[in-house]
């Protein structure tokens, strides 16, 4: 099962609105809000923001707390992060774009690189 990451499936709940005049309000199908409350999809802060005002409940109500231990992981993704630019390692690259001009994107090896750091450090 996904973490959970919103808590809309229990404002609904304490809620006289049925999902499907939610969904017919909000202008999407019925499946959409069924993966928010099973929590397999997330809705867009602008679409969070939307169940919260019609269901007359605080957009902190709809989403669920994720505890978090201070682990000093966000110095040590920095330290890593300057480290990795000392190696001549960017921030960005240049590729081409789908009508043949150039693009600049986040360097994929800069991504993987963090993303690696991250996944060795954290202890579950």
């Amino acid at each position: 099962m996904p973490n959970k990451i919103n808590d809309i499936a229990k404002a609904i709940k304490n809620s006289p609105l049925q999902v499907a005049a939610l969904a017919l309000y909000l202008d999407v199908d019925d499946t959409t809000i069924s993966k928010w409350n099973s929590n397999i999809a997330q809705p867009s802060l602008k679409r969070l923001n939307e169940v919260g005002e019609i269901l007359e409940v605080d957009n902190k109500d709809l989403l669920s707390s994720q505890q978090r231990k201070q682990t000093g992981l966000a110095a040590a993704l920095q330290v890593e992060y300057k480290r990795l630019l000392s190696t001549g390692l960017t921030k960005k690259v240049v590729v081409k774009d789908d009508n043949g001009g150039n693009k600049e994107i986040n360097n994929p090896e800069m991504v993987k690189a963090l993303r690696d750091f991250v996944a060795k450090t954290i202890k579950y």
